[in-house]
């Protein structure tokens, strides 16, 4: 059985392990830094999703923010459904890899930092929309309850968008490995510019504890993905292009 290194698991757990050394070290400003980091990478994602976007001549809007989303669970992993499309796009999780592991480990607290600003920061990211969490699981809801405000897929569209999903199908989408080695990278950059040197040795211990978790090999893969300019669109083929294998 192969051994997987990188997963939306992985991604959770480099997070909080992230989060936890600095508020352990800093306190209420490592609580300020790590906010700033999720709403960072959040920006990040959503921009990368734009340039994809505007490089296919499509327009920046709900339709297409749906359409070029940069990763994909594993099979089971996910229940993600969609109530409403009109009058405003409405998108409830029931079920996802961050909130499975987080509260298997009773780690919800620290969990929360990510959840309740990272998908605001991606879709203000994308083109300024407000995306509205009315619910949240780690706050023992029953689903993550979202609105995007004023914005719609109407009716007349739906056909369209559809036929758009099927057509882009894995090409928008990133490895697991490059999705941590862009929270690792973030998050360490944003805790450096806070508080220097400390700062650079709080976010070696967290790695050396991802290391106790998942192995050498794991921590040498998200150190393979540390130095990538996450602020610029990957090598992409068009939604018109063929889908790597």
């Amino acid at each position: 059985m192969d051994i997987v290194l990188s997963s939306a698991t992985h991604h959770a757990m480099l997070f909080v392990l992230m989060a936890k050394e600095t508020i352990d070290t800093f306190g209420e400003e490592g609580k300020q830094a790590v906010k700033a980091g999720v709403n960072r990478y959040g920006e990040q994602r959503g921009r990368r999703m734009a340039l994809r976007t505007l490089a296919d001549g499509n327009e920046l809007n709900v339709e297409n923010y749906l359409v070029y989303g940069e990763w994909e669970a594993f099979p089971g992993q996910m229940d993600l459904r969609f109530p409403a499309y009109a009058p405003e796009v409405r998108m409830q999780n029931y079920r996802c890899p961050w909130h499975t592991e987080w509260s298997k480990r009773g780690l919800q607290e620290l969990g929360l930092y990510y959840c309740q600003d990272v998908d605001a920061a991606l879709a203000r990211g994308y083109n300024g929309m407000v995306l509205s969490l009315q619910a949240n699981r780690m706050k023992g809801d029953q689903c993550c309850d979202f609105v995007f405000k004023g914005c719609s897929v109407p009716e007349e569209r739906m056909e369209a968008f559809r036929e758009k999903c099927a057509k882009i199908g894995k090409k928008a989408k990133m490895p697991w490995e490059y999705h941590v080695g862009h929270i690792y990278r973030t998050m360490k950059d944003t805790i450096v510019n806070a508080f220097g040197p400390e700062g650079e040795a709080a976010a070696a211990r967290a790695l050396d504890a991802y290391e106790k978790e998942y192995g050498p090999a794991a921590k040498e893969l998200v150190l393979q993905y540390a130095d990538i300019d996450y602020d610029v669109m990957p090598e992409y083929a068009g939604i018109e292009g063929e889908e790597s294998t």
